[in-house]
């Protein structure tokens, strides 16, 4: 099966793309269909990806809690305001 997509590109969008198509020796339109077969995911490659990418979450460790704690953000805050940032004249 088979569909048609159309699309409307400023200027500043559609040059870079014709002139890549043109060094490519390929129309816009066939340029522009490769591009997203390529980079088109299946849902199974999806998952995958995102997996991938959840291996890493919480891998940095900035050597102090980061969370929503009440108490150290209310302690953060009341530091600053007591900093001496005031307007000086």
């Amino acid at each position: 099966m088979s569909h048609t997509l159309t699309l409307e590109l400023p200027e500043p969008v559609y040059q870079p793309l014709a002139q890549a198509a043109a060094r490519s020796g390929q129309t816009l339109e066939q340029w522009a269909l490769d591009r997203l077969q390529k980079h088109a995911l299946s849902s199974d490659q999806r998952k995958a990806a995102l997996e991938r990418l959840l291996r890493h979450a919480g891998a940095a460790d900035l050597g102090h809690p980061t969370g929503a704690d009440s108490a150290n953000i209310d302690a953060d805050l009341a530091k600053e305001y007591g900093s001496g940032h005031e307007a000086k004249e």
